[in-house]
């Protein structure tokens, strides 16, 4: 068992989970096509950078994380193609690889960026590549690819399907293309938001207008004012770039692609572009184990104390005399064990820091059971108290084993401050 929960420990380290729900459009008036992109992550190290063009390869803008560079999460040539990634849930059934196709890895789409000027030129080369990573796994989402050129052609990549379209007016957020036969029927807020502006108001080939869409598909939740981490807007006939940061829109920073190309090769932070964002800063003292290592790591020290510390009192309880003793012990220890996977949960969910309680995954029933277990975790905690304390006082039992049922309190104790904090406990 140690072992494992070691393994499990190091394998979640190494690939913290960093989410993205985001909403993308593009609209094509009198051959002009507009890109705008809303990306609403939880991430605090947003970055826009430029790789200039040479003899072979294309020019390009991308955008995305600090911490994932050079790969990014947008871009924009010189050719006028844009792209940007949604994240989606893992699919169970997706088909197997072929051992004689070349698997498609994320580190190839600046790759992609450089080299290719059309959505068919983009179709050309993911029909020939194993997509499976796109599916993400069990433990780790998936994501999806919209490709979108100047002549208002556009390719959705899934990892079980490539689709071609060429609607004047388009809009995707974080559900499947492919397997949505009616998008009238998609529920997502800033999806219907979006679709709706665009029915009532004919699009404009104008920055007012695409700032007015995006603004209107932006999110910014109440709890620690999170939502949309930035806003960009591509003009793929002109290259012109417009980013607005922490879905603030009275505050823009524009740039020219081929002015920018001009200088070389550079790299600028949001946080840098726009230095007076009250609401991201309001964002980043926040605390959560996506924006904090510290409580990473606590949560997951926690997370594998707590289940440790539950497998050492159930193989008591078998043992404990009286019975009412045995069933007191066993219970407690079925409570720590929750209440440890409920730490992995925590780690690999952000949303449930931000969202309102109790938190309800679409796509886990798991997920949104376990939720309910901050409202049991105040008075467990106090009764639990209340038992350790009468258990130590009246059991001649070994001091090593009286320190771990005062750790394992403790750690309730913890996690029972941190779901206050996290505002866990109301409805």
């Amino acid at each position: 068992m140690k072992p494992l929960l070691a393994y499990f420990l190091v394998v979640l380290s190494l690939f913290p989970l960093q989410s993205s729900a985001c909403s993308m459009y593009k609209y094509t008036v009198a051959g002009k096509t507009w890109v705008g992109n809303n990306e609403d992550s939880w991430g605090t190290d947003p970055m826009i950078w430029f790789v200039p063009r040479d003899s072979k390869k294309l020019g390009l803008v991308c955008l995305g994380y600090q911490r994932k560079f050079p790969n990014p999460d947008g871009a924009m040539n010189s050719a006028g193609l844009a792209f940007d990634a949604f994240t989606m849930p893992h699919r169970s059934n997706l088909a197997q690889r072929n051992p004689q196709m070349e698997d498609f890895s994320y580190s190839k789409l600046q790759t992609i960026m450089q080299s290719c000027k059309t959505v068919e030129e983009v179709y050309h080369y993911f029909q020939n590549k194993n997509l499976q990573v796109l599916n993400g796994s069990a433990l780790f989402p998936g994501s999806m690819l919209l490709f979108v050129d100047k002549s208002g052609k556009y390719l959705v990549v899934e990892a079980h399907q490539l689709s071609f379209g060429n609607e004047s007016n388009f809009a995707l957020a974080n559900f499947s293309y492919a397997d949505t036969k009616d998008r009238s029927l998609v529920n997502m807020e800033r999806y219907r938001k979006g679709i709706s502006f665009m029915n009532r108001h004919l699009p404009e080939a104008t920055l007012s207008y695409a700032k007015l869409l995006s603004d209107t598909m932006s999110v910014n939740r109440e709890k620690a004012g999170d939502g949309t981490l930035y806003t960009n807007l591509f003009n793929l006939e002109t290259g012109e770039i417009h980013l607005f940061f922490f879905h603030d829109f009275s505050k823009r920073i524009s740039f020219k692609l081929d002015e920018e190309l001009a200088k070389g090769a550079h790299h600028l932070a949001f946080s840098n572009l726009f230095p007076d964002n009250s609401g991201f800063k309001k964002f980043t003292s926040y605390h959560t184990p996506q924006t904090q290592r510290y409580m990473f790591y606590l949560l997951l020290l926690l997370g594998i104390f707590l289940i440790l510390c539950a497998i050492r009192l159930a193989s008591y309880a078998t043992k404990a005399k009286p019975v009412s003793y045995s069933i007191s012990v066993l219970l407690f220890a079925l409570f720590g064990f929750l209440m440890g996977i409920y730490c992995f949960i925590l780690v690999r969910n952000p949303g449930i820091c931000y969202f309102p309680s109790p938190y309800e995954d679409a796509h886990s029933g798991f997920v949104s059971s376990f939720s309910y277990l901050p409202y049991l975790s105040i008075p467990v905690c106090v009764a639990s108290a209340f038992f350790v304390f009468q258990f130590i006082k009246t059991s001649p039992i070994k001091t090593s084993f009286k320190g771990l049922l005062i750790g394992n309190q403790v750690c309730i104790f913890v996690l029972c401050c941190l779901f206050m904090y996290w505002r866990l406990l109301s409805f």
